[in-house]
């Protein structure tokens, strides 16, 4: 059985969120959301990630996943319940199901002693699809912690590469940006260390 059958074989909890935000931070995730089970990099096909989805509340954007047979998105596999805290986090967006097949597990190799298809087939897979396409502007700019705290869960557990892959699977990148990080006003910032920042700041400058 190959290292992602095995990982899934473990888990208790049936449910699967496709996080590709925030959720893909552990410090966010965590003191947040309650979710202390550690995910596993996933590449789901049949969805465009881009800054579209406006917060009216925080008068901020966020990414959203919108349906798109050509386009896919980086995201972290995680067992949680899809319970009335994380609705409440995901509030504008709306929770899909998304067919095992859409997945891709790029980082991990499949060996064949098991198909890893059977094991998929006893979970249920959601990711949150935005409710309402609206590009960011000057009144919901997009922030700077929430940027780093998407990409800082990338370098956890994908390092360099997978941060590429945030960014070059994310459309509309042209937006309105405050730089909050000595005030965060993203409510669920998660801690980021220096040498991520530097990291993060790298990235985008080569965009």
């Amino acid at each position: 059985m190959n290292e992602i059958a095995n990982w899934l074989s473990t888990q208790t909890e049936k449910h699967m969120v496709l996080g590709y935000g925030s959720l893909l931070s552990k410090d966010s995730r965590e003191r947040y959301s309650n979710i202390f089970i550690q995910g596993i990099p996933v590449t789901v096909s049949g969805f465009e990630r881009a800054w579209v989805t406006r917060s009216l509340h925080e008068k901020q954007t966020y990414v959203g996943a919108v349906a798109n047979a050509h386009s896919k998105l980086n995201a972290q596999l995680i067992p949680t319940q899809v319970n009335p805290a994380l609705q409440e986090r995901e509030k504008d967006y709306r929770f899909v199901e998304v067919n095992p097949e859409a997945l891709n597990f790029h980082l991990h190799q499949n060996n064949g002693s098991a198909p890893l298809e059977n094991v998929l087939s006893q979970f249920t897979f959601w990711i949150c699809e935005t409710l309402e396409c609206t590009q960011a502007d000057n009144d919901y700019p997009v922030h700077q912690t929430y940027i780093d705290t998407c990409l800082s869960g990338c370098l956890e557990h994908g390092g360099i590469k997978e941060a590429e892959r945030f960014i070059v699977h994310t459309s509309l990148w042209e937006h309105p940006r405050v730089n909050d990080r000595l005030n965060p006003k993203y409510p669920r910032a998660a801690a980021v260390n220096t040498e991520h920042l530097e990291q993060i700041d790298r990235l985008l400058s080569k965009r």
